[in-house]
């Protein structure tokens, strides 16, 4: 099952260890880091480089997404984000992309 984006918004603020596990977030924390996610996914989507929407967003790409928004949003808790979130989540998100979308084999050719 996709996670939602309440559901990738609890990751980030956990993430940054502004949410302990068993915590319930506050509706402005949520708020804080879904809009985090939403600015990671323009970003991404303003140069084409990806094509799916949040709703349909590949379970490979929610960690890199979670790091991304993390990384915009940290400054807004006082957190510090790693400065390598960032960079392994685009390497994460572009192995994503490449990789084919289907179980089907993948047919050898010889030269």
């Amino acid at each position: 099952m996709a996670a939602t984006q309440t559901d990738l918004a609890i990751r980030v603020l956990q993430k940054l260890k502004v949410l302990g596990v068993g915590q319930s977030a506050s509706a402005e924390d949520l708020q804080v880091a879904k809009q985090a996610i939403n600015e990671a996914h323009a970003s991404l989507r303003k140069d084409r480089r990806v094509r799916w929407t949040l709703q349909e967003l590949p379970e490979a790409a929610e960690l890199p997404y979670v790091m991304l928004a993390a990384t915009i949003c940290a400054a807004d808790f006082g957190a510090a984000a790693d400065p390598g979130w960032g960079s392994w989540a685009e390497k994460e998100i572009t192995g994503v992309i490449y990789t084919p979308r289907t179980d089907a084999p993948t047919r050898t050719e010889y030269f």
